[in-house]
């Protein structure tokens, strides 16, 4: 995959790595699963962040580095259960014939829950995941024209610049945040989280059922 030859190529090249911004991310897609099968918008939004961070976390751990998830408070949009993730083939992984904004929610709970998991796993890390609130991107460059249009018109005088979008994703790689490991932020702050989308439960199980799928992806 992509990331298999990006991390490869990295690895080969760095001995060390201080900083992961994980912040690819995509509404309605305009394919409704990737290569390996995964519904689209969970595999490109969360599980790319999940596969490319196991495969550099070596190059983490050693200098007690940071990883950054940029995420969204559409994930108050995806509530996720344990129901979801059980059998062979979870739920939550499961293609969709149009995926669209409760995928979208539901991939950055996803997110927001690898971050709280990824400290319990490794210690010696930081993450935490963040809203950067509405930017004017082309994040939603595949959704229906109608809403593309609404959102053009909208965008100048609602959404955020690029930059000023980055600020928070900025503040979480640089600034002491350790005071506020595994949180949410929002506007450079710690955000609460809405009641009932994270648990320990829910976060240990979507990290052992996306080992299980990435671990197919890897070459060996």
């Amino acid at each position: 995959s992509a990331i298999q030859k990006f991390a490869d190529e990295y690895k080969a090249t760095h001995a060390k790595l201080d900083i992961l911004v994980n912040n690819a991310g995509v509404v309605s897609p305009p394919v409704n699963k990737t290569e390996q099968g995964v519904e689209a918008t969970t595999g490109i939004n969360y599980l790319g962040h999940f596969f490319l961070t196991h495969l550099l976390k070596d190059l983490l751990i050693p200098v007690k580095g940071r990883v950054v998830v940029v995420a969204s408070d559409a994930y108050s949009m995806g509530r996720i259960t344990l129901a979801m993730m059980e059998g062979e083939n979870p739920a939550i992984f499961e293609p969709v014939p149009k995926p669209g904004f409760p995928q979208y929610g539901k991939s950055n709970t996803c997110r927001v829950l690898f971050a709280k998991e990824l400290i319990e796993r490794y210690p010696d890390l930081t993450c935490v995941s963040l809203h950067p609130g509405a930017v004017r991107t082309n994040i939603g460059r595949s959704i229906g024209s109608i809403a593309r249009c609404i959102s053009k018109c909208f965008a100048p005088c609602c959404c955020k610049s690029p930059i000023e979008g980055a600020t928070t994703t900025l503040h979480c790689a640089t600034a002491d945040v350790s005071a506020g490991n595994g949180m949410y932020y929002k506007e450079s702050k710690i955000q609460p989280l809405k009641e009932g989308f994270v648990s320990g439960e829910l976060q240990k199980k979507l990290w052992e059922i996306s080992m299980t799928v990435v671990e197919k992806f890897v070459s060996k």
